[in-house]
């Protein structure tokens, strides 16, 4: 019989994976940015921002991936500007779906009528 213990796998669902990328010029792509960092390790989710434009986010499947990336991509040339790499704080994706239920919720509760 195997006991698991509950902090260490919510340690684990709580690994960071995700990447901020800055200074990368507005007409970036996806493919560009997957051709470089995949190079790291599998990625999960490229999320290249497109309003302002010159920032993403990528997810990898691992968290030693995204290491990998801060520590050889951070200051190289990416799309031919020095990018910066970074390990985000937060997961852009989970942080991004708690704020959407807590606006729902004060929605709610403000008895503001819309669709949401």
């Amino acid at each position: 019989m195997s006991i698991t213990n509950p902090s260490r796998k919510r340690k684990r669902n709580c690994e960071n994976r995700q990447v901020y990328v800055g200074n990368l010029p507005f007409d970036a792509t996806e493919k560009e940015l997957h051709d470089v960092f995949s190079v790291m390790g599998p990625i999960k989710n490229i999320w290249l921002a497109k309003r302002p434009p010159g920032f993403a986010f990528v997810t990898f499947k691992r968290t030693v991936h995204a290491y990998d990336a801060v520590k050889y991509l951070n200051g190289t040339k990416i799309c031919n500007l020095e990018a910066k790499v970074e390990m985000c704080e937060v997961d852009f994706q989970e942080d991004l779906k708690r704020r959407t239920e807590e606006n729902k919720k004060k929605l709610k509760d403000s008895n503001v009528q819309g669709t949401y």
